[in-house]
């Protein structure tokens, strides 16, 4: 065999790697966005009902130094996605969601010289909308701060894809709490079973999130980094009649074909 055999024979074998190479990255970049078109098409459905019926919050969320507030209301549902250019062509790579939980009530708070600024840097950390106004003495010195607080806190979810590596980050801000869980799995473990529970956690339902995301191949070495925090499971109001016979069916028809049967009968 010459030289040129030789290194004809080198560089179709660095090309086959190269093919080779190419496709799973390829099969990993489909992976993942039939994992996050999957995610944004059932929550961007789930977030139209929700916007109909106007579904109470079992959030209870723990203000510091104020206590519990409850009584909220999810409102204003939405859900986006971003594409992104990997290899030759355009895949989703990332989901956002966000819905407003709230009420109309305004809290009133007051808090001396050594704690407004403590406060202040609470609401702005947790994005609470809020106003505020000093009060001074007859020698303009500062005594106190009134702070009108909106109970409305926004919760938040985002999914980004690792087209290279098939694998999936979820982050989620405000469930239950003013805090952020992140999630991993891959993009093949995230099938329509753990969107709709991951939807279920979202909005406070009965769900087992915690135990899917504990099972992915990816947590199997450090679960403790990724698990997610244990909650009480919630309770509900029942307002009327209509409501019962939906949520009786619930667990038959799944999370969007309960909120469907109850918009179609309160219609």
């Amino acid at each position: 065999m010459g030289l040129l055999d030789d290194l004809k024979k080198q560089a179709d074998a660095l090309k086959a790697q190269d093919v080779d190479r190419t496709e799973s990255l390829r099969a990993n970049a489909v992976a993942v966005d039939h994992a996050l078109r999957r995610a944004f098409l059932y929550l961007n459905d789930l977030g139209k009902q929700l916007n109909v019926v106007k579904m109470p919050s079992p959030f209870v969320y723990k203000l510091p130094t104020v206590g519990d507030v409850s009584g909220l209301v999810f409102k204003d549902f939405f859900a986006d996605f971003r594409t992104r250019h990997f290899i030759d062509k355009d895949y989703y790579g990332e989901v956002h969601l966000a819905v407003r939980c709230g009420s109309d009530q305004v809290l009133n708070i007051k808090k001396g010289p050594d704690d407004m600024e403590k406060f202040r840097d609470i609401l702005w950390q947790y994005n609470i909308e809020h106003k505020s106004e000093q009060y001074r003495d007859q020698r303009k010195v500062i005594t106190h701060e009134i702070f009108d607080v909106k109970c409305d806190f926004r919760v938040q979810a985002k999914f980004e894809g690792d087209h290279e590596t098939g694998r999936l980050k979820i982050m989620a801000k405000n469930v239950g709490d003013f805090t952020i869980d992140v999630f991993q799995m891959t993009a093949l473990e995230f099938n329509d079973k753990a969107v709709e529970e991951f939807a279920k956690y979202f909005i406070g339902r009965p769900n087992s999130w915690a135990e899917i995301v504990k099972r992915s191949s990816l947590n199997q070495k450090a679960p403790v980094a990724v698990a997610p925090r244990q909650r009480a499971e919630p309770q509900y109001q029942i307002h009327n009649d209509q409501a019962k016979a939906a949520a009786a069916g619930d667990e038959k028809r799944g999370l969007l074909g309960s909120l469907r049967s109850f918009i179609k009968k309160d219609g």
